[in-house]
C-alpha cells in the first residue's frame, strides 16, 4: 500500500510540477521587498488554453452574465485562439501581468498609484469560486473527458485579463453599432413622425400610417410602441418571410437580440414566450388566434401591415377589426400601407386620422416608348424583342461601363421573358457588356438567387422577371427599369369553377411600385413602353384578391366563427354574391356545410380547425380513418406545392427516359408519391442526391418542402387527437445517439462555414453565368460557387436527417412500393373525398385524334386538356375509351358503349392559360366513383337509368344488377357516414381516456376498407355519357302540377326521395314508345322479399324495398341493440358485421317516403298516402 500511495503521489507530483514551479516562483518574488521592482515571470502564448476549453467554460463561464448564451461562449472561445496569435507575432516577450495585491494605492479613491494599461478596460471581472478538482465528466459519445488540473495564479490572472479583454473589445464594438443604428434610425423618415403618431393613437382607436417605400415604418413603429410602454403588441404580415426577418431586425434595433421580448410567430414554428412583447406573425396565425379568442385579449394593440396589397385575409381581418373596436374600447390599431388608396381605408374606419411620411427615393426620370403598332405581338405571336433591345442599346451608348447600375425588366410571364432573354443574351455575347438573368418562380432557388449577384467591373446584369420582383423581392443595385406594362393575374371565375391566367394592364399603382425599384440605392431611369395617354387610362388600383380567388377557406372560417350569413359581413369591398354562393355550395358539395341552412357539420367543424386547405383537409381527415396516412400525408404535401418537375426539361428525351420508372398510370399523384420514395432510398443509401434529382429534372429542394410540410401535417393532425401512425416509437440506441450528436456539431461547424462565406459578394462571370466568390486575398481561401453549393447542399441534408427518422421514412417508402391493387383503390377513394367533384369525362371521339388534340369535359367547362405537366402525357393511349363491344340504348335514344372499364379523370386544378388545361390528374373508375360521392342521384322506374349530379347518366343493361348496385351504395355510403361520425366523436375525447368505442371503429374501419375497394372492382357492365344542359328539360318527368288530365299517370309519375341524395323514378325511360301501363307495371309490381335487418318478409315494390330498408337503418341506429354498437365479443363474426352495415347510417330529417293528403270519394275521408299507397288504395275498391 505505502508503494501504491507512492507512486500515485509520484504521478500527482508529475502532472503538476510545471504549474507547482510557477506557484513557487510567483511567492519567491512577493516575499522580495515592495521598494523593489516587481518582476513576474514571463507568460507563455504557448499555452493550451482551448485544450482546458471545458474545464474553463464550467468554472468562470457558466454563472457569468456577460456569457448568457452558448454563442457568446462559442465567440469568446474564437476570441482566446486570436489572442494567442497575437501574442506569438509580438516581437518583444509579453509582460508579465501585475497583481492587484501587489499594487500601491492611493488613500483617494483607492486608485493604483503606478500607471497601467490595462486599467483603461471599461470593467474588471473577480473569481470568487475557489476550483478544485472535478468529478469525473463525459461528452455525448460517452467517452470520458480527461481532467484537468487547477490552473496556477498566475494562470488565472491571464484568464481573467483575457476576459477583460474580450468584454471591453465587445462593448467597443457595442457601442458603435449602437452609434450608428440611432444615427440610421433618426434620419429615418418615419423618425420625424414618432411624436404624432403617438399622441394620435392617445386620442384614436384606429390610425393609419401611410409611408412610401424606404420610410422604415415597418421596423420603427413597433420600437416607438415598446418604447412608448406597451406591453402586447402584435405586428401582422402577409409573408412568412417578412415576420421572420423583421422580427429579427426589431431584436436588433431594440437590443433584445438574445432576449426574447421580440418574437415571430408563423406556420408551424414560432419564438414566442412568456416574455414577449412584439409578437411578428401571418394573417392566418391572428385568424387562427381569434377563433379561439374572438376578442383577442392577448393584445393591446395591432399593427396591421401592407393593407394596400390588399390580401385575401388583410381585408378578412380589418372586418373583424371593425366589429371588434366596438366591443374593445382599449384595443388599439394601426393600419400601415403605402400611398396607395389610403382614402379608402380611412373611410372603412369612420374617417380615422392618417399620418402621412414620405419615402426615401431618389430621383427618378421617367421616359415614354410606346410600342408601334408593327412591333405588338398579337396574341398567337411571340414577344417582339426589338424594344427592349433598342433600350439596352440606347443605356450602353449614353452611360459610360465604369458608371455602376443593372437593369431590370417587368414582363408579363415566362414566355414572354424566354422570348426577350434570347434577344438579349445574343447582344450580350457580342458587346461582352451585359449578363443576362431570368427571374420567377418556376426557376430553381440556385437560379433565382443568381440575381442577387454582382457582375463583373464594367458589366451589368440584365434582370428580366415577372411581377415577382414589383413587392416580393428587392434587388439591390438597380439603376434603369423597362416596364412592359402588363401582367398576368391569376383569377377566378366562379362560373366554370376555373381558374384564369390571364394578361392585362397593370395598375397606376403598380406602374409607380415599378419605378420605384429604380431609385432605391441612387438615381435612376425608368423606361416605360406605354405612352402617357396609356398610363392614365389604366385603372388607378390592382383588383383585390378578394375578388380574384376562390372562396372556400374564407367561407368556412367565417361560418365556424359564428357569423352565419357571409354575405352580410362588413367587407372592405364586398366580392360578387356569385363567387360568395359558388364557394357555400362548393362546402356544402364537400359535406362541410349543411345542405338546409349552412351550418356547421361535424366534418365541417373539423375542417375550419385544420390550418390547410378545405380539399387536402378532407383527404388527410379520411387517410386517418382508413389508416393511409403517411402516404396520403406524401400526397397532399406534394399537390400543395409546385410540382417538382422542372418544366423547362419535359421534352429532353435523355430526363424523361430517366424519369419513366417512376411515372405512375395512376396519375399525377401516384407519380409524385412515387418520386419522394424513390428519392428518400436514394439519400437513404447514401449517393448523391442533388446529382439524382438534377438528371432527372427535379428541383430538389421542393422535395425538401414536401418533407417539411409532410412533418407539418402530421402534427397538426396530432394536435387534434387524430391517428398517425401504429408503428411503435423507437429508442435511440447510444450509438444513435452518438451519430445525432456528431452531425449536430457538423451541422453548426457548416452553418459556421456558411456564414462566412456569404460575407462575401459573389461575383457573376461572363462566360457562363457560374458564380465565384470575390474575397480578400487574406483568407487565403478561394470559395468558388461549387463550394458555395456543396456546403448549402450538406446542411440541408444534416438538418433533414436530424429533424426525420430516414429509417422510418424508408420503411414507409418500402412500404408505399410494395402497394397492391387494393391500396391503390383506396388512396383513389381517400383523395376523391377531397377533390370531388372535380371530374371530368373523356370526349367521346376521342378515339378518332391525335394524342395531344384529346378533348375532356368538367360539368361547367367543356374541351379542356391535359396540362402538358401530366404523366398521361407521355402515354396517352391509356386514357382512350374502351372499345365498343356491347352496346345499350341511353336516354337520348343513342347507342351507347358498354363496358366495366369506363373511367374518369378526377383533377386538382382547372386553369385557363391560352387554352383550359387540367392539372394534377388521376384515373378513377366511372360508375363507383359517381356513386359513392355524387351529392344527386336521380333514377327511372327501374334503376337502370341513374343521372348523377345532373350532368353524367350511368346505364345499365340489366334492372336486377343496377338495383343490386344501388343497394351496395346505401351500404356503403351510410357505413362510410357512420364512421366517420364515431371516429370524429373519438377524436373530440381526451386522448388520455380509454375509449370503448375505438376498438369497433377500428373494425368497422377494416371492414368499410375492404368492401369499398372491393366495390371499386366491380365488374358490372354499364354505360356512361354525358348530358347536355338543353337535355335537362326533356329528361326529367313531368310533375302532377303540370299535367292534370290524367290522374292516373300523374301517380306514378311522381319521385320518391329516399334520402337527401336518392330520389327514385324522377326520369323518364329511354324508350319513348314504352306504354303508360309497362311503366305502371314497372312502379308499382310488388315481390315478396324478406328484410334483412328486422327479419320481416313482405310484399314490396321498388321504391317501397328501399325504402324500407332506409327506414330500417334508421331504426336501427336509433335503438341500443345496434349490432355494431355492441361488444366486439359477441357471438357475430365479421361477416355477420358486415351483413348489418347497412344499419349504420346518420339520421335524417327528410320524411321517407313523402305522403300528401288525399282525398278518397268512396270513403269520403282524406287521408295521408304516398304516391305508391294511393294507388293500392284505388285497386282495392276496384276490387
Amino acid at each position: 500500500m505505502s508503494h501504491t500511495n507512492t507512486k500515485k503521489k509520484h504521478k500527482r507530483h508529475h502532472h503538476h510540477s510545471d504549474d507547482e514551479e510557477e506557484e513557487k516562483l510567483c511567492k519567491h518574488h512577493r516575499s522580495k521587498t515592495t521598494d523593489q521592482t516587481i518582476e513576474e515571470p514571463a507568460i507563455d502564448p504557448s499555452f493550451d488554453w482551448l485544450g482546458r476549453r471545458d474545464y474553463l467554460t464550467e468554472s468562470y463561464l457558466v454563472n457569468n452574465a456577460m456569457f448568457d448564451s452558448p454563442a457568446n461562449v462559442d465567440d469568446f472561445w474564437k476570441f482566446v485562439q486570436k489572442y494567442q496569435l497575437f501574442q506569438q507575432r509580438r516581437q518583444q516577450p509579453p509582460k508579465p501581468i501585475p497583481s492587484d495585491a501587489d499594487q500601491q494605492r492611493s488613500s483617494i479613491l483607492n486608485l493604483p498609484l503606478v500607471y497601467e494599461k490595462r486599467h483603461r478596460l471599461n470593467a474588471t471581472i473577480s473569481f470568487n469560486k475557489s476550483v478544485t478538482h472535478l468529478d469525473p465528466r463525459y461528452d455525448m459519445t460517452g467517452e470520458r473527458v480527461v481532467e484537468h488540473r487547477r490552473l496556477s495564479s498566475v494562470r488565472l490572472a491571464e484568464f481573467k485579463t483575457i476576459i477583460e479583454y474580450y468584454f471591453d473589445l465587445n462593448q467597443k464594438e457595442k457601442f458603435k453599432r449602437i452609434h450608428k443604428l440611432r444615427h440610421d434610425q433618426g434620419h429615418l423618415p418615419i423618425a420625424n413622425h414618432r411624436r404624432e403618431i403617438l399622441e394620435q393613437l392617445k386620442v384614436h382607436q384606429v390610425i393609419l400610417v401611410a409611408g412610401d417605400t424606404g420610410c422604415g415604418k415597418s421596423t420603427q413603429i413597433p420600437r416607438f410602441l415598446l418604447e412608448a410602454g406597451f406591453d402586447k403588441i402584435a405586428c401582422t404580415q402577409p409573408r412568412r418571410i417578412a415576420c421572420i426577418s423583421l422580427a429579427k431586425r426589431v431584436s436588433y434595433e431594440t437590443l433584445n437580440e438574445y432576449d426574447n421580448q421580440v418574437g415571430y410567430q408563423v406556420r408551424f414554428e414560432k419564438t414566442r414566450q412568456k416574455s414577449t412583447r412584439i409578437i411578428f406573425m401571418t394573417e392566418g396565425i391572428l385568424l387562427r388566434q381569434l377563433q379561439g379568442d374572438s376578442s383577442l385579449s392577448d393584445y393591446d394593440i395591432l399593427v396591421i401591415d401592407e393593407v394596400h396589397e390588399r390580401h385575401l385575409f388583410t381585408d378578412f381581418i380589418m372586418g373583424i377589426l371593425k366589429c371588434l373596436i366596438t366591443q374593445r374600447r382599449d384595443l388599439k390599431i394601426i393600419l400601415m400601407s403605402a400611398t396607395i388608396n389610403i382614402g379608402l381605408f380611412s373611410t372603412y374606419f369612420d374617417n380615422c386620422p392618417v399620418v402621412k411620411v414620405p419615402g426615401r427615393l431618389y430621383k427618378i426620370q421617367v421616359n415614354y416608348h410606346p410600342i408601334k403598332v408593327e412591333e405588338s405581338a398579337s396574341k398567337s405571336s411571340k414577344i417582339d424583342a426589338k424594344p427592349y433591345l433598342r433600350i439596352i442599346e440606347q443605356i450602353d451608348a449614353k452611360y459610360s461601363s465604369t458608371d455602376r447600375g443593372d437593369m431590370l425588366i417587368f414582363l408579363s410571364g415566362m414566355a414572354e421573358i424566354q422570348g426577350v432573354m434570347e434577344a438579349a443574351q445574343s447582344y450580350a455575347q457580342e458587346t461582352q457588356r451585359w449578363i443576362v438573368l431570368p427571374l420567377h418562380s418556376a426557376l430553381s432557388l440556385e437560379e433565382q438567387d443568381k440575381v442577387f449577384d454582382m457582375p463583373p467591373e464594367g458589366v451589368r446584369k440584365c434582370i428580366i422577371a415577372t411581377n415577382i420582383a414589383e413587392t416580393s423581392v428587392t434587388i439591390d443595385g438597380v439603376r434603369f427599369i423597362i416596364d412592359s406594362g402588363k401582367v398576368k393575374e391569376m383569377s377566378y371565375d366562379a362560373k366554370y369553377k376555373m381558374q384564369r391566367l390571364q394578361e392585362f394592364n397593370i395598375s397606376r399603382a403598380s406602374a409607380e411600385q415599378r419605378k420605384g425599384r429604380a431609385g432605391r440605392t441612387g438615381p435612376g431611369v425608368c423606361f416605360r413602353l406605354y405612352s402617357e395617354q396609356d398610363y392614365l387610362t389604366f385603372q388607378e388600383y390592382s383588383t383585390p384578391e378578394i375578388r380574384r380567388v376562390p372562396l372556400d377557406s374564407l367561407m368556412l372560417q367565417m361560418i365556424s366563427m359564428g357569423l352565419k350569413d357571409p354575405r352580410k359581413f362588413p367587407f372592405v369591398e364586398p366580392p360578387d354574391m356569385v363567387a360568395i354562393d359558388s364557394a357555400l355550395l362548393r362546402l356544402q358539395e364537400q359535406a362541410a356545410l349543411s345542405t338546409i341552412d349552412c351550418s356547421l357539420t361535424a366534418i365541417g367543424s373539423m375542417l375550419a380547425r385544420l390550418p390547410v386547405d378545405v380539399s387536402i383537409g378532407k383527404m388527410l381527415i379520411f387517410a386517418c380513418i382508413f389508416q393511409y396516412v403517411n402516404s396520403m400525408l406524401i400526397m397532399a404535401s406534394a399537390l400543395s406545392i409546385q410540382s417538382p418537375f422542372l418544366s423547362f426539361l419535359q421534352c429532353d428525351p435523355e430526363t424523361n427516359t430517366r424519369r419513366r420508372p417512376m411515372m405512375s398510370s395512376h396519375g399525377d399523384p401516384f407519380t409524385l408519391l412515387n418520386l419522394f420514395d424513390e428519392w428518400i432510398h436514394v439519400k437513404s443509401d447514401g449517393q448523391n442526391t442533388r446529382t439524382w434529382c438534377k438528371r432527372r429534372g427535379v428541383e430538389e429542394q421542393r422535395l425538401y418542402d414536401i418533407t417539411k410540410l409532410r412533418r407539418q401535417f402530421q402534427d397538426i393532425l396530432r394536435d387534434y387527437n387524430l391517428e398517425i401512425d401504429y408503428r411503435q416509437t423507437k429508442t435511440r440506441t447510444t450509438l444513435e445517439k452518438r451519430e445525432h450528436w456528431r452531425k449536430t456539431q457538423e451541422l453548426k461547424d457548416l452553418k459556421s462555414q456558411q456564414d462566412k462565406e456569404s460575407k462575401y459578394r459573389k461575383v457573376l462571370k461572363l462566360e457562363d453565368s457560374s458564380i465565384t466568390s470575390s474575397m480578400n486575398d487574406d483568407h487565403g481561401d478561394d470559395y468558388t460557387k461549387k463550394e458555395v453549393i456543396k456546403t448549402s447542399d450538406k446542411i440541408r441534408d444534416i438538418e433533414f436527417r436530424l429533424i426525420n427518422d430516414i429509417t422510418a421514412l424508408k420503411e414507409m417508402s418500402t412500404d408505399s412500393q410494395n402497394y397492391r391493387t387494393k391500396d391503390i383503390n383506396m388512396l383513389k377513394l381517400i383523395l376523391c373525398s377531397g377533390l370531388y367533384p372535380q371530374v371530368a369525362i373523356a370526349d367521346e371521339f376521342n378515339n378518332y385524334k391525335r394524342d395531344c388534340d384529346q378533348f375532356f369535359h368538367t360539368k361547367t367547362k367543356q374541351f379542356v386538356v391535359l396540362h402538358p405537366t401530366s404523366v398521361f402525357t407521355y402515354d396517352p393511349d391509356t386514357l382512350l375509351p374502351p372499345t365498343p363491344s356491347k352496346t345499350v340504348t341511353s336516354s337520348n335514344n343513342k347507342k351507347q358503349t358498354l363496358s366495366n372499364q369506363h373511367e374518369l379523370l378526377v383533377y386538382v386544378t382547372l386553369i385557363e392559360t391560352n387554352k383550359p388545361y387540367i392539372m394534377n390528374v388521376m384515373r378513377t373508375p366511372a360508375m363507383q366513383t359517381l356513386f359513392l360521392y355524387a351529392s344527386t342521384l336521380e333514377t327511372n322506374n327501374d334503376f337502370t337509368q341513374v343521372l348523377c349530379d345532373q350532368w353524367l347518366e350511368i346505364t345499365f343493361e340489366s334492372s336486377e344488377a343496377a338495383q343490386s348496385i344501388i343497394s351496395s351504395v346505401l351500404l356503403l355510403r351510410n357505413a362510410r357516414e357512420l364512421l366517420l361520425q364515431l371516429t370524429l366523436q373519438d377524436i373530440n375525447k381526451s386522448a388520455d381516456i380509454e375509449l370503448v368505442s375505438r376498438p369497433r371503429t377500428y373494425e368497422l374501419q377494416h371492414l368499410l376498407s375492404r368492401k369499398m375497394t372491393e366495390f371499386l372492382d366491380n365488374s358490372c357492365l354499364y354505360a356512361i355519357r354525358r348530358v347536355l344542359t338543353a337535355e335537362l328539360e326533356t329528361i326529367y318527368r313531368r310533375s302532377s302540377q303540370e299535367n292534370d288530365d290524367d290522374d292516373d299517370k300523374d301517380a306514378i309519375q311522381e319521385s320518391t326521395k329516399i334520402n337527401e341524395y336518392l330520389t327514385y323514378n324522377c326520369l323518364r325511360s329511354h324508350d319513348d314508345q314504352e306504354s303508360f301501363w309497362s311503366e305502371y307495371a314497372g312502379a308499382t309490381m310488388q315481390k315478396h322479399w324478406t328484410c334483412p335487418y328486422c327479419n320481416e318478409d313482405i310484399l314490396v315494390t321498388v321504391a317501397e324495398r328501399i325504402a324500407h330498408e332506409n327506414q330500417c337503418q334508421l331504426n336501427s341506429l336509433r335503438n341500443d341493440d345496434n349490432p355494431i354498437l355492441k361488444s366486439s365479443g359477441s357471438k357475430a363474426g365479421k361477416d355477420d358485421l358486415l351483413s348489418n352495415l347497412t344499419a349504420l347510417t346518420r339520421t335524417t330529417s327528410t320524411p321517407v317516403p313523402t305522403a300528401k293528403d288525399y282525398y278518397c270519394e268512396i270513403c269520403a275521408q282524406t287521408i295521408k298516402l304516398t304516391s305508391i299507397e294511393i294507388l293500392r288504395h284505388r285497386a282495392t275498391h276496384q276490387n
